[in-house]
């Protein structure tokens, strides 16, 4: 089964990790994606929210994971809304 993000086509089979993230960026300068419960639950002043994801990580490990950005929060949930459509169309 072929998904689309951002215009680009993921070809699942061949996916082996599929999730939301947020991107931060911590006091340190070290940027890393975090999940979205961590964010929520963890972040204080020390984290930069840079913005949001989508990440594609490849069962190929010297294929390079893609990183879809979304501005903000309510954008992530939209892509997530439509990636859920594109997995199960009944899902309205």
């Amino acid at each position: 089964m072929d998904i689309t993000i951002h215009g680009e086509t993921v070809v699942l089979e061949e996916v082996s990790q599929l999730y939301p993230a947020a991107m931060i960026r911590y006091a340190d300068g070290t940027v890393t994606q975090i999940s979205l419960e961590w964010f929520d639950e963890m972040a204080n002043d020390d984290v930069e929210l840079l913005h949001y994801a989508i990440c594609v990580h490849y069962k190929e490990k010297e294929r390079a994971p893609l990183v879809f950005d979304y501005v903000d929060r309510e954008a992530l949930e939209r892509g997530l809304a439509d990636l859920a459509q594109q997995l199960d169309p009944s899902i309205e």
